[in-house]
């Protein structure tokens, strides 16, 4: 089962870069205040945070459940802790990944909010473009980039 969820958060990683470039590829132009939030927007901005949650979803039951790793980790947190990749593992990875949804979120609730077209592109470049920094900031990149 650890091979399979490793495998499809490792896909779903790919996805999530994915659909953050494509959706600030869309945001960025809507900056100069000419262009219609429309539903294109909209599509992009929800799929990149529903591919955050899906993300965060598989990325917890890696943690939690199914990594023999990780239990052997929550079993001697303080030991774990003096490793410096376990250490990233259990504490600066999911926390800040936990950070990177919260971004997504509240990009994604914020601009609905917002009453100009203007005010929505800003609101979801800022909290999308937070929320991808994070996520390049704390992929483990020195590990493999494509696990099937």
């Amino acid at each position: 089962m650890y091979p399979f969820v490793l495998g499809l958060h490792n896909i779903l990683r790919w996805l999530v870069l994915l659909s953050a470039v494509y959706t600030l590829v869309l945001l960025i132009p809507g900056l100069g205040g000419r262009r219609v939030w429309g539903r294109r927007e909209r599509v992009a901005a929800s799929s990149f945070t529903g591919l955050m949650y899906l993300q965060l979803l598989v990325g917890l039951a890696l943690y939690i459940g199914v990594s023999p790793y990780m239990q052997g980790i929550l079993d001697n947190f303080g030991a774990a802790l003096k490793n410096s990749e376990t250490r990233f593992f259990a504490v600066t990875h999911i926390g800040g990944m936990l950070l990177a949804v919260l971004f997504a979120h509240l990009g994604n609730v914020l601009c609905g909010r917002r009453e100009t077209d203007q005010g929505r592109y800003r609101t979801a470049t800022l909290f999308f473009s937070l929320s991808l920094l994070c996520v390049l900031a704390l992929i483990p990149w020195w590990r493999p980039l494509l696990r099937l």
